[in-house]
């Protein structure tokens, strides 16, 4: 709707994530460049650690387009699910059939399936769990147990647990301190910093094939962070709103009053978003005429 008004080939703020889109900022790059340690050096359990909106989904995708294309992959993303449905999905996504197969089955599967990896020089298959913090105790252990399947001192399965600080919380309960001792990499990410959140969003921007990176003016660019406490997922949001804004008023650039307009559209300025309310906020009935420059007089309400 608005690519045209700010040159843009699409849309530089969706949240589905995009490993296009994916920014390097210094926690971005630890966190993937131990996630692909623990891959290439075969240990066995790592764990991704990330407060909600971090981008723990897209960096985890970023993986999955960089790796060996010999390494046979399991992403799940549901994670509401009991051992035997753990099993099946895993199986499911290495191509094994399992519909008859009773829990001994699958896991005797599976295990053929990777000794015989193994046995072919391939890299172990990789589960990659994401909202690991919703899976059961006993999930986490079969998963655990999963893991029991070596030859040597090498790994014929490898394991991702991504998730919200629930999931590391969970992992120090005394039932699941086996699980949590096994871990051989952490990773975590980090909320953006004032400087990084400008530069995500000028990376984004140019991304989506702006000819002008520098949309949103310094003010508006503090006003996000401000606003979204630097949280990616957020940052996409306010900014897609405040373009949006923008685009109503006819205007090129994304002042901070569009910004604090577009806070109080999504409720960021309520006292449970933990953000002050906005100074400068613009009366709706002024930006009901700026849109009835699409829309015609309707947009003033008239006839209502």
């Amino acid at each position: 709707m608005y690519e045209a008004l700010f040159g843009l080939k699409v849309k530089p703020f969706a949240v589905t994530p995009d490993p296009r889109f994916l920014y390097s900022s210094r926690s971005h790059r630890e966190a993937l460049a131990a996630l692909v340690y623990g891959v290439k050096e075969r240990r066995g359990f790592v764990r991704l650690i990330g407060e909600v909106g971090t981008g723990k989904t897209t960096l985890l995708r970023a993986l999955l387009e960089g790796l060996d294309v010999s390494i046979r992959t399991v992403l799940i993303t549901h994670t509401t699910i009991d051992r035997d449905e753990l099993l099946r999905m895993i199986l499911n996504d290495l191509e094994m059939p399992c519909d008859h197969l009773n829990r001994v089955q699958m896991i005797q599967s599976l295990h053929d399936l990777v000794l015989l990896t193994f046995q072919s020089r391939l890299p172990p298959p990789l589960i990659i769990v994401d909202e690991a913090q919703n899976l059961a105790d006993e999930v986490l252990e079969e998963i655990r147990l999963l893991t029991n399947l070596e030859m040597g001192d090498s790994k014929l399965v490898q394991v991702i647990l991504a998730g919200q600080p629930e999931l590391e919380r969970k992992l120090e309960k005394p039932t699941l301190r086996q699980l949590g001792q096994r871990i051989a990499v952490r990773a975590r990410l980090e909320p953006l910093g004032a400087d990084e959140t400008a530069a995500y969003v000028r990376h984004r921007l140019r991304v989506a094939g702006a000819s002008d990176v520098d949309l949103f003016t310094n003010t508006a660019l503090a006003t996000v962070w401000r606003r979204t406490g630097g949280l990616p997922r957020l940052i996409n949001i306010l900014c897609e709103q405040s373009l949006v804004n923008a685009f109503g008023a006819n205007k090129k650039r994304v002042g901070e009053l569009f910004v604090e307009e577009a806070v109080h559209d999504l409720g960021l300025d309520r006292p449970s978003a933990g953000a002050p309310p906005p100074t400068g906020h613009r009366a709706r009935e002024p930006r009901r005429r700026r849109w009835a420059a699409f829309f015609g007089p309707s947009a003033r309400g008239e006839g209502r």
